[in-house]
């Protein structure tokens, strides 16, 4: 069953104007609301954990009354009618998905924003609250201050991938209408962003990357693909065929030959959890390629 969704201006924000309102709509009290707005900073926890690929990275939590609350927010959020061009979060969309939407354009270009979340600061949201969503000045400044940590989306809150999107919604939508004009195909993954086509002309990419500047967003990794298989969100695709990267089909077959040779009932457990998980990438990988054939 496909999850409910509204326009915009359906939104239970919209043009929300009391504290009150605002209160019974996330299922709390005005203290409430009102004590997590002034104090929330005092609500987190910042700690490191390490990254696959080496070095750490930093996470700063919130409480769980905290994060119920921003979860509550998130859920509302993600029942407006998100952009064909937005992959995640998005319910029954994936990063296969995202990659499918690619195939066949001999041209392929990416370039993730950095530091997505530090960099989407308070008057960003603030700015989406009051001025898209038209909700009163009190309104917004609670519902921005519950989102933010220290003045930028915190990287550990439920909130914080959905409201990076909204919070820059102007700066996607004028990308779209750029890569709409010139036929390009544009998708979203969070900080992942793709642009393909035919030919994807390097004016027109940097037009694409002034507007990601500025707002006040940088961008880096920046790859480009030519008539060769391209990596999107961690999938090959390869003119219109899509497959799982080399790598992860050796992590697989080492994680099963470790499963074999395993002795003990924990690592057992340990190497069949690997097996299943990189087999399901594989399974997806192959499903949504069947499912959903390239235009």
């Amino acid at each position: 069953m496909s999850p409910k969704r509204y326009p915009l201006h359906q939104s239970p924000f919209y043009k929300l104007t009391t504290r009150k309102r605002l209160a019974s709509i996330l299922g709390t009290d005005t203290a409430t609301i009102k004590r997590l707005a002034n104090l929330g900073d005092e609500f987190y926890r910042e700690f490191e954990v390490a990254k696959k690929a080496g070095g750490k990275r930093d996470v700063e939590e919130p409480s769980n009354g905290l994060k119920t609350i921003q979860g509550r927010i998130a859920a509302k959020l993600s029942h407006i009618e998100p952009p064909d061009y937005l992959f995640c979060p998005v319910k029954r969309r994936c990063y296969v998905s995202n990659a499918a939407q690619h195939r066949g354009n001999r041209v392929v270009r990416c370039l993730d924003i950095r530091k997505y979340f530090p960099s989407t600061s308070f008057e960003r949201v603030l700015w989406f609250f009051r001025s898209v969503m038209q909700c009163s000045e009190d309104v917004a400044w609670h519902l921005a201050r519950i989102a933010t940590y220290k003045g930028h989306l915190p990287t550990g809150s439920p909130l914080s991938p959905i409201m990076a999107y909204y919070a820059h919604y102007d700066v996607w939508e004028a990308i779209s209408a750029i890569c709409k004009v010139h036929g390009y195909t544009l998708t979203v993954y969070i900080d992942d962003v793709t642009i393909s086509g035919r030919n994807v002309s390097a004016s027109v990419v940097w037009s694409i990357k002034k507007a990601i500047h500025r707002a006040g967003l940088r961008y880096h990794k920046e790859k480009t693909y030519v008539d060769r298989p391209a990596e999107i969100t961690g999938v090959i695709v390869d003119g219109d065929k899509m497959t799982v990267p080399n790598r992860q089909l050796q992590k697989l077959d080492k994680a099963r030959r470790a499963l074999q040779q395993a002795v003990n009932a924990d690592d057992r457990k340990t190497y069949r959890n690997k097996v299943v998980g990189l087999s399901s990438q594989v399974t997806q990988v192959q499903k949504i390629a069947r499912l959903s054939p390239p235009a």
